[in-house]
């Protein structure tokens, strides 16, 4: 008898152990469609990789390129009681992208889903990033290129601009180090003078190198060096023939308005505003506002700064614009005088 409750104890055991092993991941089918575009909502003119990213990588993934369109399909298989975090972004060199979370999509609600928008942008976008890479580093500038490198990692821009000085002396041609150094000068020593110099050298050494242009076209802005900055910005409109950096027709605008040219600013604005239907620049209201109110429009003035002001709701001069406002077509305005762009 003893004998007999031992075996069907350890038959119930048995069955007990088996009963609590996990659940078998059940795989669904899932088709997922979207698309990818511009800033300006214009698909890429060329073709965009998709990938899934996830935090256990064992489903992380490459997908499928967009078409002409910009448009892609993408048939995956999905585990919905995997517990993992995913999203789905654009990949093509010299671009960021926006991120789309898939983490709750499951084939057993909806075998079709299709995904918000993905958008890409130009990292030239950026005129401020300094890549850390060595890949196409001169040899003769790597070890000072290494050395500005650490010294950036420490916040310790003195000794970063010394290497990146000596890593330029050394490789001319360097255009990336000429950027970068312009840079550290420019945003971190505030050497306006030498950072002019340094993103001039970079524009020498590759023409076709869009960061230094933008940050050059600041600059200049900046300081009020209408000229510099009207030429450097009509350079890269130039080159940019893709139209990959928008914010340059605001640049442009300003520049020209700075010189006193209305018309030619106000074809400037118009073409960022037509770049940037969701005003991810509002700013360009606020100098479209300007333009207007130098050309006597006071009406036209108010209308789009107002709607600057409603765009931007924490704008850091918005107090100042706001008495602005309040004075156009008033001997008062002229002693209010934003700046057209904050940079």
């Amino acid at each position: 008898m003893a004998a007999l409750r031992a075996f069907l104890g350890a038959c119930l055991t048995i069955t007990f152990l088996f009963s609590v092993q996990p659940a078998v991941a059940e795989v669904y089918p899932l088709i997922i469609k979207g698309k990818v575009t511009l800033p300006d909502g214009s698909p890429p003119p060329f073709s965009v990789g998709i990938e899934r990213v996830c935090s256990d990588l064992q489903g992380s993934a490459p997908g499928p390129v967009t078409d002409k369109k910009g448009e892609y399909l993408w048939r995956m298989d999905v585990d919905p009681l995997r517990s993992r975090a995913c999203f789905i972004r654009a990949t093509h060199p010299g671009y960021t992208s926006t991120n789309i979370d898939v983490s709750g999509l499951n084939g057993y609600i909806s075998t079709v889903t299709t995904l918000d928008t993905i958008v890409i942008s130009s990292r030239a976008a950026d005129p401020y990033s300094i890549t850390s890479s060595d890949s196409g580093v001169p040899s003769k500038a790597s070890s000072s290129w290494k050395a500005a490198m650490k010294a950036l990692d420490k916040n310790n821009y003195p000794e970063a601009e010394t290497q990146m000085q000596a890593a330029v002396a050394a490789a001319p041609k360097f255009a990336i180090g000429w950027h970068a150094l312009g840079v550290v000068e420019d945003r971190q020593l505030l050497k306006p003078a030498e950072a002019r110099a340094a993103y001039e050298h970079a524009i020498e050494a590759d023409p076709k190198f869009l960061p230094p242009y933008i940050a050059l076209t600041r600059l200049c802005i900046k300081t009020k060096d209408w000229q510099c900055a009207a030429k450097n910005a009509d350079a890269l409109i130039k080159i940019d023939s893709k139209k990959t950096v928008t914010e340059i027709y605001l640049h442009q605008a300003v520049a020209r308005y700075g010189l006193k040219d209305l018309d030619g600013a106000m074809t400037s604005v118009q073409e960022a505003m037509r770049q940037d239907p969701q005003h991810r620049t509002p700013r360009s209201e606020y100098v479209l506002g300007r333009i207007l109110e130098a050309q006597g429009d006071a009406a036209g003035a108010r209308a789009h700064i107002s709607n600057y002001l409603e765009l931007d709701k924490n704008a850091p001069d918005a107090d100042e614009i706001r008495a602005q406002l309040e004075n156009i077509g008033k001997p008062a305005a002229a002693g209010v005088d934003p700046d057209l762009e904050r940079l």
